[in-house]
């Protein structure tokens, strides 16, 4: 399915100018056609404006955006389960590792 600009910022309730700077920034690359050059957008296009969407409300900025982005195109957040997986197993041999240390006045 084919989208406008439009579209895509009422479905993700976002400015059009945002769309425009994450396409800017290199988050985003939108197919054009016509003689106007409109952008148009796909499904695909669509979901990836949605993970960039959620991750920039949780926070994350643009640069930190396109690292994460980066990583699921390359792979590597297979890494970081396998690590998470290797703390499990080793918590299931020794048992949580356990640490405290102040910050502030708050002991994690």
């Amino acid at each position: 399915m084919i989208l406008s600009i439009r579209e895509i910022t009422s479905k993700l309730r976002v400015h059009e100018q945002t769309l425009r700077h994450w396409e800017k920034f290199g988050l985003l690359k939108v197919s054009r056609f016509g003689s106007n050059r409109t952008r148009v957008y796909s499904e695909e296009d669509l979901d990836r404006c949605r993970r960039i969407a959620r991750f920039s409300d949780q926070g994350i900025n643009l640069r930190g955006i396109k690292a994460l982005l980066t990583m699921e195109k390359n792979g590597d957040c297979r890494r970081g389960k396998r690590l998470n997986e290797n703390r499990r197993s080793r918590n299931k041999i020794l048992g949580p590792k356990r640490c405290k240390f102040r910050v502030q006045g708050k002991t994690w």
